[in-house]
């Protein structure tokens, strides 16, 4: 997979930028806050149809303007037939979407499948230490790429949710009482249920895919001296206290029987009925889920060190490219957002020697001197200053 053209037209601080890529690879240079960061994430956008970074599509807007455009050339496939993209993001939220100019009904889940990328950036060390929440999209995100079904299923999970929240806050304050409140829930619980089981178990899926892939590559980082290991914990609970276990044990039957699911998931909405009513917000279901990073059977996010865990988030990029490559026969576009001040020279050198040949790959930087001469050799640079490409900026070294 292979962009070749890349125009934004009022997104965040462009108000009209293109750039033609006719390398493997990118390097766009400049100082902090100059934009650099916000071409990859629109090139991101493009293939999970989110930001990381935006809360609402109205941050992706420049300001005062209605809309901002994205259009994009894509090479894809094995003889690199083209694609055009174009995607028109709305500051009211809506979106609209063309591809080879025609107009899709649902700009969101149309998008995906398309294009196909791994975005690598500093604050994924957070994906570590951070809340759940950030674990939650990360996961998300990837598995949106792999199966546009699921984001579907996610969409449909997520208004179940928000429908129920409202009904509990709304019973709290017209003092509804606890039968007519049981008896509405009922008609949420049940969609939630179902979709909720979908989205679990698609998670179960990928987890049990990239578990022994990240492991590997975190084998290798380590030199066999740290062992990764995944945990999927989830708000539902068994007997054993634990639906989703790491995949280096045996994985309960109950998980992979869709309907014995279904029955766990409604016996632990059942169970929360007087937490959730005290709160007046569902405390239960894959929105409050999270994945648990073990290294030497030690959690991460309390015992790793900085380096191991930019090597744990490094071997899960490297699973992730790996996984997206296989599923979708694409070698997917590689964003690496200022990463390499993060990493040192070994873990640089690991990164480089375990890239896909003639993989695209956009680095953005503050200066070249933090990157590997080995991966200068024929880049194009981009300088960028406020949003503008600046003098003799495209180049090759």
């Amino acid at each position: 997979m292979h962009l070749k053209k890349l125009k934004l037209v009022n997104y965040r601080n462009y108000l009209d930028f293109e750039g033609k890529f006719h390398h493997l690879k990118t390097i766009i240079i400049g100082q902090n806050a100059q934009g650099k960061t916000n071409i990859l994430e629109a090139i991101n956008i493009l293939a999970t149809a989110q930001s990381d970074r935006a809360e609402k599509d109205n941050d992706l807007v420049y300001w005062n303007k209605e809309h901002a455009l994205l259009f994009a050339t894509v090479g894809a496939g094995r003889d690199l037939h083209l694609l055009e993209i174009a995607l028109q993001i709305n500051s009211s939220g809506r979106r609209k979407l063309k591809i080879n100019d025609i107009a899709k009904k649902a700009p969101q889940a149309d998008l995906l499948g398309n294009f196909f990328a791994v975005m690598f950036s500093c604050d994924d060390l957070y994906l570590i230490k951070g809340s759940p929440s950030i674990r939650r999209n990360w996961l998300d995100s990837v598995i949106f790429q792999l199966d546009s079904k699921y984001h579907r299923t996610m969409q449909s999970y997520q208004k179940s949710i928000t429908q129920k929240n409202a009904l509990l806050k709304n019973a709290r304050e017209i003092g509804m009482s606890r039968k007519t409140l049981k008896e509405q829930l009922e008609i949420w619980n049940e969609q939630i249920i179902n979709s909720g089981s979908d989205v679990l178990s698609t998670r179960l899926d990928f987890i049990k895919e990239i578990r022994p892939i990240a492991k590997d590559f975190q084998d290798n980082i380590s030199k066999h001296t740290e062992a990764l290991d995944l945990i999927y914990k989830s708000t539902i609970e068994t007997d054993k206290n634990v639906i989703a276990r790491s995949q280096s044990h045996e994985q309960s039957a109950a998980v992979s029987d869709k309907e014995t699911l279904k029955t766990q998931f409604k016996k632990a909405l059942d169970n929360s009925f007087d937490e959730e009513l005290a709160r007046g917000q569902s405390v239960i279901g894959p929105h409050r889920d999270d994945l648990i990073f073990l290294i030497n059977e030690k959690e991460a996010k309390s015992f790793a060190s900085q380096g191991q865990q930019r090597s744990i988030v490094l071997a899960i990029k490297l699973a992730e490219l790996k996984i997206i490559e296989k599923r979708k026969d694409e070698i997917p576009v590689l964003l690496l957002d200022d990463v390499f001040a993060e990493l040192d020279e070994s873990r640089q050198d690991f990164l480089l020697h375990n890239l896909p040949k003639n993989i695209q790959t956009f680095l953005t930087t503050t200066h070249l001197s933090n990157i590997q001469k080995e991966f200068l050799k024929g880049a194009q640079i981009l300088e960028i200053k406020n949003g503008q490409v600046v003098e003799n900026a495209e180049c090759r070294i």
